[in-house]
């Protein structure tokens, strides 16, 4: 039964917390405002209830509404569980990383819409394919890159091949320290072909470490 104490805005931060996701993520995905997060008081309408279960198909719709039943759902967590001990297997998303400009991307994918597929390490959040030939030679057309999300406050690997999440779209590059303004960083291409790129740090969402390449893989 409900905590009388503890509200359905309580129970999305715990949620939140266990999944490493901030306020202005959750929003970013949902398609509200920050503020609209933080004002949000005991219950919310059901099409942003439906939005949330189609975004993260493992949250437990009960508990949340509710306080009933455990916080994930337990046919998803056990699957997942046991997908990733025997396997190493990670989600691989429906999009791609353009290795020569920029693309368009800003709809969240679902686990639903999602292959999963072999990783040959530990550690990955997804994976996810790669376009074009600005990282050639070193990276090729139509590699998928395993990727785990870093810390970028703490600590940002310079010079390291990163698959980058911005407002204007997804991309794979070198990352440096910006010559131009300690506001941006600079993001470089293999290929000579190329330009860099300067990325204002307020337009990144999210900064990927590359754990594994894979050429061929297959999906379960």
């Amino acid at each position: 039964m409900e905590d009388n104490n503890e509200t359905v805005k309580d129970r999305l931060l715990q949620f939140l917390k266990a999944e490493r996701i901030s306020k202005s993520e959750f929003a970013r995905r949902m398609g509200l405002s920050v503020a609209y997060v933080g004002a949000m008081r005991k219950s919310l309408p059901e099409e942003k209830v439906a939005r949330m279960t189609e975004l993260f198909p493992a949250l437990n719709r009960d508990w949340l509404l509710y306080g009933e039943g455990e916080m994930y759902r337990p046919a998803t967590e056990t699957a997942t569980a046991d997908a990733r001990e025997k396997g190493f297997l990670v989600p691989l998303l429906p999009v791609e990383a353009y290795a020569g400009n920029l693309q368009e991307y800003s709809r969240s994918v679902a686990l639903q819409d999602c292959a999963i597929i072999g990783c040959p390490v530990r550690g990955a959040d997804f994976a996810i394919p790669i376009s074009g030939d600005s990282m050639e030679p070193e990276i090729h057309n139509g590699t998928i890159a395993a990727v785990c999300r870093i810390n970028d406050r703490a600590f940002i690997p310079w010079g390291n091949p990163m698959i980058i999440d911005t407002e204007n779209g997804v991309l794979i590059k070198a990352v440096y320290p910006s010559r131009e303004s300690r506001d941006n960083i600079e993001a470089r291409s293999y290929n000579s072909l190329y330009p860099s790129l300067q990325i204002p740090k307020s337009s990144i969402y999210g900064l990927y470490r590359i754990v594994a390449y894979m050429r061929k893989v297959s999906t379960m």
